[in-house]
């Protein structure tokens, strides 16, 4: 109804009273359903007054969850958990956006940020801020909201907000004054770009965070859309995103077999080849400080192992006191990789996925075969070794 009643109305009387186009683009969306899917209605009561969601949650949330739970060609379900869960987003974004704030030198000014000694985890925290921009900024083109949606959740809450955020207080807390000069600008510049990506979905708490940082403009709404930023050094984005998996896989490891998070405990890392990955000094703080771990070159007797992102850890059996564990968790693990290696390889005997999919695609689906199927294998033999 919508359509004729107000686009196409609106687009004869614009061309007949001003010989002008009134928009470029109208995105339509589908219905909103309850929970059931069913239609509102009046009669089954079903019906949800918005007032009353943005007197419990707030404008913010509901508009997040209305924007970017929105997929072209379907209608979408009312789902209360949903709108409380963009609610809890942006308090994460709140409770980081003190955090930073707390934690820059007071008469701190835009022209102060250096990025010139950047840490480890400053790069790959940029480099990262570099793809989201630019991925947002192609599906925002393409009017896919919900594709902006699950980057943005996924890189504030858990790569700025979950990672950075607890990395950074290394170089906060240090006497390194560049080190922590960069970080607190990294700091900066994240948030920063964080509020500007987010204000069309979250405009109030976005413009009142903006407010609060040194800013350039008297509202955000005057800014100009984020870009990538030029001339970052490069970052070894594989080897921080397997510290990050080797980090929460040493505090599984540590909860199943009943030892506190801060027991140390040494660890040894390989790549999917097999090859024993030298200790770095950057990254090996950040495996010592946030799970209590002492990356070693090598290490000797049983070894249990665990697979994470593009490789494998190596903890000595003898500092672990759950064996029966170590083989339940290897063979949920070995149940798991067959599963994908099964998935893998049926999209891949599919001549259309082959024909139709962007080579990127097909190139990206053969390396998550290969890297379970060597993962599997690695799993295989220590299924073994524990069975004799």
């Amino acid at each position: 109804d919508i359509i004729f009643f107000w686009v196409a109305r609106m687009a004869f009387q614009s061309r007949h009273f001003t010989n002008n186009r009134p928009f470029k683009d109208v995105l339509i969306h589908g219905l909103i359903r309850d929970a059931q899917g069913r239609k509102m209605s009046k009669s089954l009561g079903n019906g949800i007054d918005p007032m009353q969601v943005i007197d419990e949650y707030g404008v913010d949330a509901l508009r997040f969850f209305l924007t970017t739970n929105s997929t072209p060609g379907q209608d979408m379900r009312y789902i209360p958990e949903k709108v409380e869960a963009s609610w809890n987003f942006i308090n994460k974004i709140w409770n980081a956006s003190r955090f930073v704030i707390m934690n820059l030198p007071e008469g701190f000014s835009e022209k102060d940020c250096d990025l010139s000694s950047l840490s480890v985890y400053d790069a790959w925290i940029l480099n990262k801020l570099n793809r989201t921009v630019e991925h947002v900024t192609e599906n925002m083109e393409k009017y896919e909201f919900a594709l902006v949606g699950n980057e943005l959740y996924s890189f504030v809450w858990d790569d700025f907000c979950s990672w950075y955020v607890e990395m950074s207080k290394s170089s906060l807390n240090s006497d390194d004054e560049k080190a922590r000069k960069a970080t607190q600008s990294t700091l900066y510049v994240c948030l920063n770009e964080i509020v500007r990506l987010l204000h069309p979905f979250m405009p109030f708490v976005t413009e009142q965070i903006y407010l609060t940082l040194p800013h350039a403009q008297e509202s955000i709404n005057l800014e100009t859309w984020p870009k990538a930023i030029s001339d970052l050094p490069e970052s070894d984005l594989e080897s921080m995103e397997r510290i990050i998996s080797a980090i929460q896989k040493i505090r599984e490891v540590k909860n199943a077999n009943d030892l506190k998070p801060s027991a140390p405990i040494h660890v040894m890392l390989k790549d999917l080849n097999g090859n024993i990955i030298p200790v770095d000094a950057g990254l090996s703080a950040i495996l010592a400080k946030m799970a209590k771990a002492e990356w070693k070159d090598s290490l000797e007797g049983d070894l249990t192992v665990e697979t994470i992102y593009s490789g494998s850890l190596y903890i000595p059996g003898s500092e672990l006191s759950n064996p029966e564990e170590e083989m339940k968790k290897l063979n949920a693990e070995k149940e798991r990789l067959e599963s994908e290696i099964k998935r893998s390889n049926g999209i891949l005997g599919n001549p259309g996925f082959i024909k139709n999919a962007p080579e990127a695609k097909v190139a990206d689906e053969r390396r998550k075969l290969d890297a379970y199927q060597k993962q599997y294998q690695v799993i295989i033999d220590r299924l073994n070794v524990l069975k004799k």
